[in-house]
């Protein structure tokens, strides 16, 4: 297959963003490797995945709105990221693609890090990728989960596709019905005022937000004022990323130097 000096590893997105790069390339230089990562601003992400065979790039990573759009043109995909319906992480082993979704991953990893999740009740607001990827690995890991969605037609049947309950709408979640609760919606990514449950917590829940921008959302905000336990986006975000860091290298990632990088570029950013 194609190489390139330095490897090379990248995204692709629909327009570029820095966050990632900051994030790998960190790692890269943590991990003493000849690797450079490279976000990608594309509008074809068929013509992205040929690029990836044509130039041998070794590793790929792929973000909104492409996580279902490269899966038709990839040589495998692992069982996972069948469930889920998503890739967001591309794997080039000898010429061979391999689509993984790692957000999932990211999600379980940053809760246990706070938390059992067998047998707990959780619940999760939204149905749309990234709160398909929370459920199935909440669901993989012995949880007992229920969905709240807004749409009652995409809440209920993600939870049918996925083992879950369905709660029905937002304003039916009851705190003390459950154990943790996930905000898996876009709801207070970059809008440092929302909260899609204002109002609704308890302080015997563990709280936990996808959205990563700002680091401390109004819902992790008002959870902490409550005596919560709580687990932030960015801390998802650096779990799923030492994962795309060991299938691109075979190395263990360096997830404190790792969130360092992505902590200080969002500071940069100022979201």
């Amino acid at each position: 297959m194609p190489h390139s000096l330095p490897t090379l590893c990248g995204s692709i997105m629909g327009s570029a963003f820095s966050l990632s790069a900051r994030i790998h390339n960190a790692a890269y230089a943590a991990l003493g490797l000849d690797y450079t990562f490279v976000c990608f601003g594309v509008e074809d992400p068929v013509a992205a995945v040929a690029a990836i065979r044509t130039l041998g790039v070794r590793g790929m990573n792929v973000s909104m709105p492409y996580k279902t759009a490269v899966m038709p043109h990839l040589d495998a995909i692992d069982e996972s990221a069948l469930v889920i319906g998503a890739v967001n992480t591309i794997n080039n082993v000898d010429g061979v693609l391999t689509g993984y979704n790692t957000d999932y991953l990211g999600a379980i990893r940053a809760l246990q890090e706070v938390t059992a999740l067998d047998g707990k009740r959780i619940a999760v607001i939204g149905a749309g990728g990234a709160a398909r990827a929370v459920v199935f690995g909440c669901v993989q890991a012995a949880a007992r989960v229920t969905v709240f969605n807004r749409s009652a037609e995409r809440g209920a049947a993600l939870a049918k596709d996925l083992g879950a309950g369905w709660g029905g709408s937002v304003e039916a979640f009851t705190a003390s019905h459950f154990d943790i609760v996930i905000n898996a919606t876009s709801v207070g990514f970059k809008q440092p005022d929302n909260n899609p449950l204002d109002g609704r917590l308890a302080s015997h829940l563990v709280v936990m937000d996808v959205a990563f921008m700002p680091v401390q959302t109004a819902l992790l905000q008002q959870a902490k004022a409550l005596g919560c336990c709580t687990v932030a986006g960015t801390r998802m975000l650096v779990h799923q990323a030492c994962r795309q860091i060991e299938l691109y290298t075979g190395k263990t990632a360096p997830i404190d130097i790792m969130e360092q990088a992505m902590l200080e570029e969002i500071q940069r950013l100022k979201l």
